[in-house]
């Protein structure tokens, strides 16, 4: 089968192709819209346990924190506070995403590590596990694209 047949049964299926770009750590980062229409660039980890928000971009966000009472790893084997958030709302692709399953956690650590290698730090979250699990993806590495199952919303 070819990559066009391929991608015309995703497309066909519902899926929605969504590009994406490579930080310097080798991680795909998307771009998505969210709360208020704030641009943000998430990276997508399958070996992240969990969805993930910056703690500092959460809170300017102003997305409901609670805190979890777990701790979280960052670089250099630290452990964070974690926090949960009610409800996450993107758009990517000019598709809607809902999500309940995010947590914040202070990313300063874990971008401090990356800069002192000589990478860019630039991501405001994590599309994990949380995300993996819970929503059909295909990844294409070879045309830079993930595929995703819209679970289109309104918002």
């Amino acid at each position: 089968m070819n990559v066009k047949t391929i991608e015309e049964a995703f497309i066909r299926e519902g899926y929605v192709s969504i590009p994406f770009s490579f930080n310097g750590a080798g991680h795909p980062i998307i771009e998505v819209t969210i709360a208020n229409d704030v641009q943000a660039n998430i990276l997508l980890d399958t070996g992240a346990s969990a969805n993930l928000l910056d703690y500092d971009f959460a809170k300017e966000l102003g997305l409901n924190l609670t805190p979890t009472g777990e701790k979280g790893g960052g670089a250099g084997g630290l452990t964070l506070d974690v926090f949960s958030i009610d409800e996450v709302l993107l758009e990517i692709s000019r598709q809607h995403f809902k999500f309940d399953n995010f947590l914040a956690m202070d990313f300063t650590t874990i971008k401090e590590s990356l800069l002192s290698s000589g990478l860019t730090a630039d991501f405001q979250g994590i599309l994990g596990f949380g995300f993996f699990k819970t929503t059909k993806s295909f990844i294409d590495y070879s045309a830079d694209r993930i595929f995703i199952l819209n679970n289109d919303i309104s918002f």
